[in-house]
């Protein structure tokens, strides 16, 4: 991904707009997790204005496949490319001068009691807030549920049959959780004619085995995002974690820290039990707790009480001092 050169800093005149779900994209054929996602997004007030932006650019990273999680979850960078110049250059500021420039690593919520990296954690959360305009977009979704599209069996019979590979086990119901996520939540957020990137760290849902290629996951994406946009006339264009670090990955550190740390805090709200580690998480926490100009963080989650599915925005507030 290249970043245009007429970077601007973010204009708080067009940063946000008022949230309004067009339930009309909700036909016959979609699936159950789409109106469960939807009931929730309609208790949102606001979403980020990219009317301005050239191309918009998402990040994807996912957490909870952990034995002891009790949360899968799924975290979404939407931003505009075209206005972020400046936080490329100041995190490349922020590395020189804590000497994590070479080797260049991501932030992750796994190794964030790491030297140098820590101690420069804070001063890139506070880069996050006050230089990227989008959203941090987390989906939850408690363990208890092994299926919102009809259980495993099913998944990988029905893309077999449409030519996407096979997904065999868990990895069919991941694909596809982050596949319409990424669309609902594009079709609210994305003319039609917006270019869009998708770009994710290495995972099984972009593996290139003998049975699925990456091919396939990006075809899947394209028939999700057709599925929710169907005026949709820009290019869809999908990267994921090249062998070479770069400023790519301070971008998908921030949805890494989101889908690690809100984990977390479900779980520890579910349990009881307080939230393990040192201070570094305790700055993630307050990052995700704090209001920004720039970046709206939303949290949706999705639970099994019984037979029943639940659903809901989650607020994460600051703790009185």
């Amino acid at each position: 991904m290249k970043l245009p050169s007429n970077h601007v800093a973010p204009s708080r005149k067009i940063i946000r707009k008022s949230c309004l779900f067009d339930l009309s994209a909700l036909r016959g054929e979609t699936p159950e997790f789409a109106f469960v996602l939807a009931s929730a997004i309609e208790q949102l007030s606001e979403l980020p204005d990219f009317s301005e932006a050239n191309t918009v650019s998402v990040m994807s990273d996912f957490g909870g496949e952990h034995p002891a999680a009790r949360f899968r979850t799924y975290s979404f960078l939407f931003f505009t490319a075209n206005r972020s110049g400046p936080f490329v250059q100041q995190v490349s500021d922020l590395r020189s001068k804590h000497g994590i420039l070479k080797p260049y690593s991501e932030f992750r919520y796994k190794r964030l009691a790491s030297g140098n990296r820590s101690r420069a954690l804070p001063e890139f959360l506070s880069l996050v807030d006050s230089l990227i305009h989008g959203a941090v977009i987390t989906v939850a979704v408690e363990k208890k549920i092994d299926s919102l599209f009809g259980g495993a069996a099913h998944i990988e019979k029905t893309l077999a049959e449409l030519g996407f590979g096979r997904w065999k086990k868990g990895a069919g119901e991941k694909v596809l959780r982050v596949a319409h996520t990424f669309a609902i939540f594009a079709s609210l957020l994305v003319r039609p004619d917006q270019p869009i990137i998708w770009y994710c760290d290495n995972d099984a849902i972009n593996d290139n085995g003998q049975e699925r290629k990456f091919e396939d996951t990006q075809r899947l994406f394209a028939r999700a995002l057709q599925m929710y946009s169907a005026e949709r006339s820009a290019e869809l264009r999908c990267g994921k974690s090249l062998a070479e670090k770069s400023f790519l990955d301070d971008f998908l550190s921030i949805p890494d820290l989101a889908a690690g740390v809100i984990q977390d805090l479900l779980a520890g709200h579910l349990t009881g039990e307080d939230l393990a580690g040192g201070d570094e998480k305790v700055h993630v926490i307050k990052w995700l707790a704090a209001e920004s100009s720039f970046l709206s963080k939303i949290t949706i989650q999705i639970l099994r009480r019984g037979d029943e599915i639940l659903t809901g925005k989650v607020a994460f507030t600051p703790a009185l001092q």
